[in-house]
């Protein structure tokens, strides 16, 4: 039996030879020449323990080398790389998406970010070159699969990765499962830990994860239906998360509010459609951007006209709180982020949280941060982007 290392050690070779054009033909060609001969140098993984056995969400077992040393992580949820650097392993960072790269929240929590290459992404390309060149001993890759043409072309990625002879873990995210559950967005949490063996470290972190969510569902859980607080969850520029988003569920089912949009999960909202469903209160959700509530209550165009929804109700009572461009997804900041929906929609019931003092516990707590650290990467969550206001 031929070892992995060698195997993979030797793709490699052959592919670099002959370019990607030539992809299937050099993989052939190099997994022939490994068919003798002396073992080849491996890469940083313990070359001569088993390889882990992963089950991820592309319903397959990925055979992962132990003791990774070369981490590549393409996601859109950040649970992956926080993960990494709070098992302490986020050296082995070598590569990320561009969109990881370019934010400054994630590197702000993540060090090691700034170090890793931008490789593109399944949307705006792969640079698979670049990816061969960095060696990595396996690629994280979350998957946006809201349809079959998305699922082709994470496929189609997957398959360019594996011809490298780098094994792919495939995680989803969380909108894109029949039912919306925070269980499987701490799946990328869990598996992440098992790929590293440190799934003590993930099960904490976890159980610190849901202890945030108690703090909500606690004061939450007994609303009756009638009273539940009628919240638009908006993201920039011009969406609302529909009921089938995690957003919606963590919306609905940990925070006890009624999420007045519609089914789907990026919903294209007009400001006609908006002022109709005049929400009480609204959530500003920085997916393309962070747009501080201000330029809202200003009348600012950014996305959409909001000098035209002055008589929505969330607006003339403001009732609106802005997350960052990060929290606001399924994520470790999850927590946070809700306690200041919880709030919004619920002041009474959360008079007593001081919102400011427990997002700065939370970020030394979780990530480990000093208090400057942690107001650091709290403020670098306002990351604009390419958001335009005007």
């Amino acid at each position: 039996m031929i070892p992995y290392g060698m195997v993979r050690h030797c793709l490699r070779r052959f592919v670099r030879a002959a370019g990607l054009t030539t992809l299937v033909v050099a993989v052939a060609a190099g997994t022939a020449a490994c068919g003798g001969g002396d073992q080849a140098a491996g890469t940083g993984a313990a070359a001569s323990a088993a390889p882990v056995a992963i089950k991820d969400h592309w319903e397959r077992t990925v055979q992962v080398p132990a003791n990774p040393q070369r981490v590549v992580v393409l996601e859109w949820e950040g649970l992956i790389t926080k993960s990494m650097k709070i098992f302490g392993v986020d050296n082995t960072l070598v590569g990320v998406d561009s969109a990881t790269k370019k934010m400054g929240h994630r590197a702000a929590v993540v060090p090691s970010i700034a170090k890793a290459v931008a490789l593109g992404s399944p949307w705006s390309g792969v640079n698979y070159e670049q990816l061969a060149g960095l060696k990595p001993d396996v690629v994280f890759l979350e998957a946006w699969v809201a349809s079959q043409e998305n699922r082709a072309m994470h496929q189609e990625v997957i398959d360019k990765i594996e011809l490298l002879g780098v094994p792919v873990v495939v995680l989803i995210s969380p909108s894109n499962f029949e039912q919306p559950n925070i269980r499987t967005a701490w799946e990328h949490i869990t598996i992440t830990g098992q790929v590293f063996g440190k799934q003590a470290e993930a099960t904490r972190l976890v159980e610190r994860l849901n202890a945030g969510l108690d703090k909500v569902t606690s004061r939450t859980k007994d609303i009756p239906d009638a009273e539940r607080t009628k919240v638009a969850y908006f993201a920039t520029i011009n969406n609302v998360m529909g009921t089938k988003s995690i957003q919606s569920y963590l919306l609905t089912d940990v925070v006890g509010a009624r999420n007045v949009a519609g089914p789907g999960t990026f919903v294209t909202i007009s400001e006609e459609k908006l002022l109709a469903l005049d929400p009480d209160a609204m959530v500003v959700a920085g997916h393309e951007g962070y747009l501080d509530t201000s330029l809202i209550y200003e009348g600012k165009h950014a996305g959409l006209n909001w000098a035209n929804l002055k008589d929505m109700r969330a607006l003339k009572t403001k009732r609106l709180v802005a997350l960052g461009y990060d929290e606001w997804r399924a994520t470790v900041e999850t927590p946070i982020a809700l306690l200041k929906i919880a709030k919004l929609a619920y002041p009474d019931r959360f008079a007593d949280v001081d919102i400011v003092a427990e997002e700065i516990a939370f970020y030394r707590d979780v990530y480990g941060l000093d208090e400057a650290q942690a107001k650091a990467a709290i403020e670098a969550q306002k990351y604009v982007g390419e958001l335009e206001v005007k």
